[in-house]
Order: C-alpha cells, then structure tokens, then sequence
C-alpha cells in the first residue's frame, strides 16, 4: 500500500473543505452559495412525490441522533462479533468519535444558520448549525469504512469497484436527504463529504499499519 497516496488525497480533500469553510464563514453564514438556491429548488418540486418524501424522510432519519448510534454500534458489534475483525472495529470507532468531534466545534466556529424555506412539516423545528451536515459526514464515514475495510479482501477488481459505486450513490442519497427535507443548503452537505473523506483518507494507513502488526 502506497501510503502517500492517502495522505496526499486526503491533504486535497481537507484543503478543499477549509476553503468552502472559510467562504462559508466570510459572505453565506446567514444564506445560500449562488449554486445552493437552483438545487434546493429542484429539491422541493420534488415534494410533491409522497414516495419520495416517505423515502427521503425515513433515510434521513436512520442516520440522525439516535438512528446513526444505533447503525455504528450494530456495525461495530457486527464487525467486532461476527467478522472477528478487531483492528476494523477500533478503526471504525475512532473515525466516528473523531467525526463528531470535529463536526461540533465546526459548527460553533462557522455558525451558519440553518436554511428556513421548503421544510417538510416533520422537520420545521431542526435545531442546530448548518454547516458542515453531520449526517453527510456520519454516512460517509460509515459506508466509506465499510469500503476501504473491504478494499484489502476483496480480490476482484470489478467487485471492489462495484462496492465502491454502491457507496457513493448511498452516501449521496443521504446527503441529497438533507436537502429533500429542506434543513441543509447543499454546500453544507458537500462540506459534510468532504470533512468524512479526509479523515478516511488521512486515516486509512493507520488503519492497515494496525493489519500488519
């Protein structure tokens, strides 16, 4: 394993994600970026589908609070239990604990407010700062885990690449979720993204040096 490869991607995605950090700080704490508006739009004709509310509400909601505590410590346990796989376990725990450290003193930082058009009824009363989503940081630390810890026994190229299609679009799903239900600019999920890659990424080596001892 190339370990720079890694770091130097996960240095990119954390530049990246101190950059839309500190515009969202400077000029949108209190709005959208130009590119948020158009999207939020689509997002709620979309509210109009009954399926799609339905859909978008309940995946939401599996990774709020409660939901994402209760998905971590079933895979942790099912990972720790079943799986026999102690170094993944611990792994995946850090990331999730470091991940919502991070995400709590971001938010205090950054202080955006949350968007306050084109709420679902269920969410009007959302508390909390924007940015980044946490709910986009916990899924993309949740299904990236569960593909890089599949990354080193999956033998096959096309399924390791199938593996890491499903992922994203479930990542995306999540993220597109806070924006269907209307308590997240798409910025803040894109910030979410890209805070859960970078501690992936920056992480992973540790993770495989773990592996090999």
């Amino acid at each position: 394993m190339n370990k720079k490869i890694y770091y130097i991607s996960g240095a990119i995605t954390t530049l990246a994600f101190l950059i839309l950090a500190l515009f969202v700080k400077i000029d949108f704490t209190h709005g959208p970026f130009p590119f948020d508006r158009p999207i939020q739009t689509w997002a709620f004709h979309l509210q109009s589908s009954s399926g799609l509310t339905y859909f978008f509400s309940h995946m939401t909601n599996i990774f709020g609070d409660k939901g994402g505590i209760i998905v971590a410590v079933l895979l942790a346990l099912v990972l720790y239990l079943l799986f026999k796989q102690k170094e993944a376990t611990i792994w995946f725990a850090a990331t999730v604990v470091l991940s919502l450290a991070l995400n709590t003193v971001i938010k205090v930082i950054i202080g955006r407010e949350r968007p306050d058009i084109h709420r679902l009824a269920a969410f009007a009363n959302e508390a909390g700062k924007s940015f980044p989503s946490g709910h986009s940081i916990f899924a993309t630390i949740i299904f990236g885990s569960i593909f890089f810890i599949c990354l080193g026994k999956l033998k096959n190229r096309s399924s390791k690449i199938l593996l890491g299609i499903l992922c994203i679009i479930l990542i995306a799903l999540v993220m597109f979720s806070r924006i269907f239900v209307g308590v997240h600019y798409p910025s803040d999920t894109i910030g979410g993204f890209l805070e859960g890659i970078s501690i992936l990424l920056l992480t992973y080596p540790t993770y495989m040096a773990l592996c090999q001892l």
